[in-house]
């Protein structure tokens, strides 16, 4: 009977199995679950209503979601269903992937060149909300997502749409005691006048935002912070967007007045949309830094060794698809008492030669190296003998109540038994599985207690 009660608060909308808790709320919590349907890894935002809110005036006040639905674009997060199961509202997203922009600007050092790039990305995705009509989107930066695989930025806005709702419900507030990172709270630092002062909003307040953003990124620190929220409110309603050459001395003047027209007091100052904003950053010319400036003059003595060694590279390549596999052990590492999740086999004649651990609920599957100090979780370099595996191949993850796995745009593909698997898309692996990483054929395994 228990058993019964705790699968049914794990099941939401009869379809979602939930799995682990990725974010609690005010709120709203998110997590990753299981659609048992489509057999498709998402993400899922969960939010109580209010028991006096009438069901007829709820499906009324959500309407709005089914066009924030058919809104498509790399740079926006993808919802794929909601609906209401009892008193709670569920909307299913693609799964996460990557970090918070707030975890990036925390922890590295953001060049000019880098925060150019990921604030037009950010406005490519705000250019496809603008032209579907959506506005008032939440660009805090806690609500953006930086996926990097290999050396490129993947910027994503991962608002999905509830701010209007949890307004007029009276979820939003703006308090000292709300935290800045909650999808029900109101941040000064991170708003547009007309916000803090209960104005209209449109295009523009979120021209506002990536002006903010960019002002952000470029020096390391906000443009307004006063001692309390109220003080932070009235300083961006007043005050002039301070000079980012007293703390980036490399910032070009025009890159200056950009930032200072986004962030104009009146919305009617300010470009008027995305798209505006956007063909203004691209006009942007930055100097070409020492090492680029030395990269450019070696290009073009490289360029057809590189276009030879492809050659080489395909040519092997197209001698081994029918090849069988050969495998070689990989010696014993010990994980002490680390607890092990689950584990890929080696496996010849259907009997295991050899198991590798995974003691970590995200580990990457790859080869090592060396020459650039890179080894994954999982190397995979003594047994790819045609060296078919990329260095950041696979991410395998436990959910608490599933697994899934997801290519990492690897070159040769990674296949899940037949599958092949599309590039950052999560599927549920199973226990005793057959996976592909390139030529390296693995079995999924998951101890049995």
């Amino acid at each position: 009977m228990a058993e019964r009660m705790h699968n049914a608060q794990r099941q939401v909308g009869g379809i979602y199995l939930i799995g682990q808790l990725l974010t609690t709320g005010n709120v709203i919590n998110t997590y990753t679950a299981y659609n048992r349907n489509t057999n498709d890894v998402v993400g899922l935002s969960v939010l109580e209503l209010p028991a006096t809110l009438p069901p007829a005036t709820t499906l009324q006040m959500l309407q709005p979601l089914e066009q924030r639905k058919a809104v498509q674009s790399p740079h926006i997060l993808r919802i794929h269903d909601w609906g209401i199961d009892g008193t709670r509202l569920y909307i299913a997203t693609d799964p996460p992937r990557g970090i918070t922009l707030q975890q990036v600007m925390d922890n590295e050092n953001i060049d000019l060149k880098r925060a150019l790039d990921m604030s037009k990305q950010l406005a490519q995705g705000l250019k496809v909300f603008h032209e579907k009509g959506i506005a008032g989107i939440d660009l805090r930066p806690q609500l953006i997502t930086i996926d990097t695989v290999g050396i490129l930025d993947r910027v994503q806005s991962d608002d999905i749409g509830l701010r209007a709702f949890l307004t007029a419900i009276g979820y939003v507030n703006l308090t000292d005691k709300q935290r800045s990172d909650d999808i029900s709270s109101l941040d000064p630092r991170y708003s547009a006048p007309e916000y803090i002062q209960g104005g209209a909003i449109g295009s523009e307040s979120d021209v506002y935002q990536m002006g903010l953003l960019l002002f952000t990124l470029i020096t390391g620190r906000l443009p307004f912070v006063g001692r309390n929220l109220a003080e932070t409110g009235i300083m961006q309603a007043n005050n002039p967007v301070p000079l980012m050459s007293r703390f980036n001395h490399k910032v070009p003047t025009a890159l200056q007045h950009i930032v200072e027209r986004a962030m104009a007091k009146e919305r009617d100052q300010r470009y008027p949309n995305a798209d505006v904003f956007l063909s203004a950053l691209e006009n942007i010319q930055l100097p070409l830094s020492a090492a680029e400036l030395m990269a450019q003059s070696g290009k073009q003595a490289t360029i057809a060794f590189t276009h030879e060694m492809q050659k080489i590279d395909d040519d092997i390549l197209a001698q081994v698809p029918d090849a069988p596999l050969e495998v070689y052990t990989i010696p014993n590492v010990s994980h002490g008492e680390a607890k092990v999740y689950a584990y890929l086999s080696l496996e010849r004649d259907e009997r295991e030669v050899q198991r590798l651990d995974i003691t970590q609920k995200s580990i990457i599957v790859g080869r090592s190296d060396p020459k650039r100090g890179y080894s994954p979780d999982i190397d995979l370099s003594a047994v790819d003998i045609h060296r078919t595996v990329s260095r950041q191949h696979a991410r395998i993850r436990f959910e608490e109540t599933f697994f899934s796995i997801e290519d990492l745009k690897s070159h040769n593909k990674t296949r899940l038994g037949e599958l092949p698997l599309e590039p950052l898309k999560p599927e549920v692996i199973k226990d005793g599985d057959m996976v592909h990483f390139g030529k390296v054929r693995m079995r999924f395994r998951v101890p049995r207690i």
